[in-house]
């Protein structure tokens, strides 16, 4: 009940359930999994789990083949994921991948009826040695627990696509085919189990939907009956039975128009053998489309990283009419070259590696950024009705600041084609600034003529054909700012020549009041600044947020710090077991060496008088038998039984040490103390 949840949250036993999923048995395992699940109702709980690093331990489970604890574990993940902070941890400690493996459902599940019951035969430390479980259960009973557990797993992707990277992961691990096959009619009993799983992988996918860049995968996934009611459920609708109808009319569809949805989804998996090879690289997938080319996701031919590559097509009417024009055009536009010859380094600028021709086209490999343009968050919060947190807003400007600055002050760049689409947000809104195509170099106090770049993030010098510097880049960097707090770009109107006017005279509507500091209007403000002499460069904007560079440097020192702790911490517990491993393993062949040594003495004192004995009888009897016979068939004896003896105290110490060695390691011996001593005279008496 509700009541008792909250009275067992205001204790603090999370700790100690996390501790008996990770060290005990089985039957413990799941009924304290499943005790857990109910009580992460309470946020109580669900914060506990959070503080004391549960999430690590709950992912391991995950590896389990018992269908019944990982269905328990899952729904935990649910509950516990709606945090923003402990979903992106999921993601960090590859949680996603886990759930994707099982919903691909090639792992031998396995499940019993075992009970409360089964509990009498723990033992006093609480840990069951014996445990004997009841019956399996039947095919059927196994399959509907496996659907129940697939579900779950379609439950916790779909909350943790809500963060942005957490859905672009999902993507890009193959995971909309994974969940689309689930969505198949399933020729089974459990038909209303297999209708609820075919509901939670609907929702999962029309979450995904909801991502602007994943939609064209989409259109050509459904019929358009079916896709119709599918755009209809809306974005985001938790409710399962939204999803009910989807489900009734995928299944009442002729055999042919199955075929035609499963050869739909065949064709998203990203997992085939590449088709197209361009150079030394197989292409993947197509990442989208520019002005001048096209962006593939590329490996390289008997490698494993993967990269990006963009394709220039050289015939394209910009470049020229003719060839000596397509030359000189693309010396000029395509400036990519010059950048690669600077030798970008920096964590907030995309890495180039090297650049090709062949067949007419340009082709520039660069590194794959595991993210999502600035822009489409700004698409996804408007949908959702969410804004930027200031917190979040200076994370990434401030980002933003520290790469213009190394572009304009150290390698003397002018990106000229800053746009939020441009600016890609990774984990924990790491900030990488991507396509230079556009990007020049200049001589130090020269100007830039050419007209280029989106007009909306355009300066009023740009816009009247004036020259230009690295100033363009500041205004483009405040109009990122000002949608990051409006989620609107400042300058937007459908006639170019008002558009123009708004831009050249900086006008836009406020921010609106309440919403941020004043830091932030202010910022804006100063970046928008109509007259490119007045407008600061990127080294003055960062001097009017000094403060908040000071908090996000302190933010930086202090992580950093934590790591180093938790690194250190880790180090030492992993010399607490190689030591320990090590000093039970001398231990261990020290006691078998001693008493190898007594058996043998003990041995040879009795083969030798027994066998002396036998020798005289014998040579009494057959007195051609000479002495040196009797010696050597008792020396041979002797050597075969000492093998013997050998072997047998091999494996009696085996089996009683292991237990003892195994339970030291797993409680953590700390080197510095004295308990190894008597650990050790523990170990002696036991193996003697």
């Amino acid at each position: 009940s509700p009541e008792c949840r909250e009275k067992i949250s205001e204790l603090t036993i999370v700790e100690n359930l996390l501790v008996i999923l990770h060290e005990y048995d089985l039957l413990s395992k799941r009924l304290t999994a499943e005790l857990l699940r109910l009580l992460c109702a309470e946020s109580q709980i669900k914060e506990q789990v959070k503080m004391y690093e549960g999430i690590p331990v709950l992912l391991s489970l995950l590896h389990s083949d018992h269908v019944k604890l990982l269905w328990s574990i899952v729904w935990i993940l649910v509950q516990v994921c709606e945090d923003p902070e402990t979903s992106a941890e999921i993601r960090i400690w590859g949680g996603i991948q886990q759930l994707l493996h099982i919903l691909q459902g090639e792992r031998n599940l396995v499940s019993d009826r075992s009970s409360v019951g089964s509990l009498s035969s723990a033992n006093a430390a609480g840990r069951i040695q014996h445990l004997h479980l009841s019956d399996d259960l039947s095919p059927d009973e196994m399959q509907e627990n496996t659907f129940s557990l697939q579900a779950a797993c379609c439950a916790a992707i779909t909350e943790l696509v809500l963060n942005e990277t957490n859905a672009y992961q999902v993507v890009q691990a193959n995971g909309i085919y994974t969940i689309a096959k689930l969505i198949l009619p399933k020729k089974k009993r459990n038909a209303e189990k297999a209708n609820l799983l075919q509901c939670y992988a609907f929702r999962a996918l029309r979450f995904l939907f909801s991502m602007e860049r994943n939609r064209h995968i989409f259109k050509r996934l459904f019929p358009t009956d079916l896709f119709e009611i599918f755009i209809d459920i809306g974005h985001y609708v938790r409710d399962i039975r939204a999803y009910e109808e989807l489900v009734s009319k995928l299944n009442l569809l002729k055999v042919d128009e199955l075929k035609q949805i499963a050869e739909s989804i065949e064709n998203m998996n990203q997992n085939k053998a590449p088709t197209k090879h361009i150079g030394n690289y197989a292409i993947l997938e197509h990442l989208g489309s520019g002005a001048f080319g096209s962006v593939y996701k590329v490996r390289k031919h008997n490698g494993q990283n993967l990269l990006a590559m963009k394709e220039i097509n050289l015939h394209n009417p910009a470049f020229g009419k003719n060839e000596k024009d397509r030359n000189s055009s693309v010396k000029n536009i395509v400036s990519e070259l010059t950048i690669i010859k600077e030798q970008l380094y920096h964590p907030n600028i995309v890495r180039y590696y090297r650049t090709f021709l062949e067949n007419d086209r340009l082709y520039i490999v660069m590194e794959l950024i595991e993210g999502v343009p600035l822009g489409e968050h700004f698409h996804s919060l408007k949908e959702k009705q969410q804004q930027f947190t200031e917190e979040r807003i200076w994370h990434i400007f401030i980002q933003l600041c520290l790469a213009l600055r190394y572009l304009h002050k150290e390698k003397r760049i002018v990106h000229r084609d800053l746009t939020p689409n441009n600016v890609m947000l990774g984990d924990k809104d790491k900030v990488t600034i991507t396509d230079f195509g556009l990007a020049k170099q200049k001589q130090e106090n020269s100007k830039l003529a050419s007209v280029v770049g989106t007009i909306l993030y355009s300066c009023p010098e740009v816009v009247k054909s004036e020259p230009y510097g690295e100033k363009a880049d500041v205004w483009a960097a405040g109009c990122i700012l000002y949608q990051m707090a409006t989620l609107n770009p400042p300058f937007y109107s459908s006639n170019m020549l008002s558009l123009a006017t708004k831009i050249v005279g900086a006008v836009y509507e406020p921010v609106p009041e309440g919403l941020y500091s004043e830091k932030v209007s202010f910022t804006i403000k100063r970046c928008l600044t109509p007259d490119a002499e007045a407008r600061p460069d990127i080294v003055e904007v960062s001097s009017l947020l000094s403060d908040v560079m000071m908090k996000y440097l302190d933010v930086l020192s202090t992580s950093h710090l934590m790591l180093e702790k938790k690194l250190d911490r880790e180090r030492r517990r992993t010399q607490r077991y190689f030591l320990e491993a090590n000093r039970n393993a001398v231990t261990y062949h020290h006691q078998l060496s001693i008493l190898s040594q007594k058996n043998y003495k003990k041995l040879s004192l009795h083969s030798s008088s027994s066998r002396a004995a036998s020798c005289k009888s014998d040579f009494s009897e057959n007195t051609d038998l000479p002495a040196e016979s009797c010696q050597s068939a008792c020396g041979k004896d002797e050597e075969r039984t000492h093998e013997e003896i050998l072997v047998e105290d091999h494996s009696t110490l085996e089996n009683s040490e292991k237990g003892n060695m195994f339970s030291e390691l797993d409680d953590e011996p700390d080197v510095l103390d004295n308990s190894n001593s008597s650990s050790l005279s523990n170990l002696k008496e036991s193996s003697i």
